[in-house]
């Protein structure tokens, strides 16, 4: 959701089709505002009972994959999580105060760490989070910092996907977890960062054992109804966002529009190898 100006419709799509989206602007165009209630009311309607409540996830994150993720990552008091892409930073926060651990939240957005910044403070957990820039790519920590990685359907948006695993390799110290979801696609979506159809060649590549990798329950069906539920809502959502209703509504066509490329979503539980 990149800033440009409000071009006709049929100009914006054709650009869609040939220029990347600039991720670190479009997000921090939606963390910049506050959590959107129109979405979380949609959110409830779908997920019902696996509605994470109070996470704010910019993402399909259900009730039961949280409670997994808390118990894939096996860190506890005084261990390190490391949460990349973490967005406003509910799910780390969720987890750190489920585990006794600590959590560092990496985003490329500086709107998102401020909010999770803001959010650690109110949650009581200030001392035990902090929040830096980074990417998937470049982190910027130490070799072996994390315990355990998490990410919550952030690592599409990484451009070099082989990197990515490098650096989270990187990071984690021997034996230690990798929790993930992501999205996998059949044919590259239009104005995305290049994608994969299966992650384990890469993460076994990069030096993990993959121990789990789950499709995970109804992500069609909840992503389907939540796109077009937000269509339905679109003018609620751009009076409560103050954004273009007609850019707004290009946008998620374009995503609606993604939809017969997306292959599978999947929740990933891998190790880093110890040395031999």
């Amino acid at each position: 959701m990149g800033e440009h100006t409000s071009p006709p419709a049929c100009a914006f799509l054709q650009s869609a089709r040939n220029v990347e989206r600039d991720w670190t602007a479009a997000f921090d165009r939606v963390f910049s505002t506050p959590a959107s209630q129109v979405e979380a009311r949609i959110a409830r309607e779908i997920f019902g009972s696996e509605y994470p409540e109070g996470v704010d996830a910019y993402s399909l994150l259900s009730a039961s994959e949280l409670r997994r993720i808390a118990a894939e990552v096996r860190v506890g008091a005084g261990a390190t999580l490391v949460d990349v892409g973490c967005g406003r930073g509910g799910p780390g926060l969720w987890i750190a105060a489920a585990t006794g651990a600590d959590v560092i939240g990496i985003d490329i957005s500086a709107a998102a760490l401020a909010d999770a910044r803001r959010r650690a403070a109110a949650l009581g957990l200030a001392e035990r989070a902090s929040y830096r820039l980074g990417s998937f790519e470049d982190t910027g920590l130490p070799d072996g910092t994390a315990d355990a990685v998490m990410s919550v359907d952030a690592l599409i948006f990484a451009p070099d996907k082989q990197a990515a695993a490098a650096e989270l390799f990187r990071v984690i110290r021997p034996g230690g977890r990798l929790v993930l979801t992501s999205f996998e696609y059949r044919a590259q979506p239009e104005k995305r960062p290049l994608q994969v159809d299966d992650h384990r060649p890469l993460l076994d590549g990069a030096g993990f054992d993959v121990l789990a990798y789950d499709e995970t329950d109804r992500w069609s069906e909840r992503a389907s109804r939540t796109t077009a539920a937000h269509l339905d809502a679109v003018d609620e959502l751009a009076t409560e966002s103050g954004r273009d209703v007609e850019e707004l509504r290009t946008l998620l066509r374009e995503q609606q529009a993604n939809f017969p490329a997306m292959l599978r979503r999947v929740f990933v539980v891998a190790t880093r190898r110890c040395p031999l």
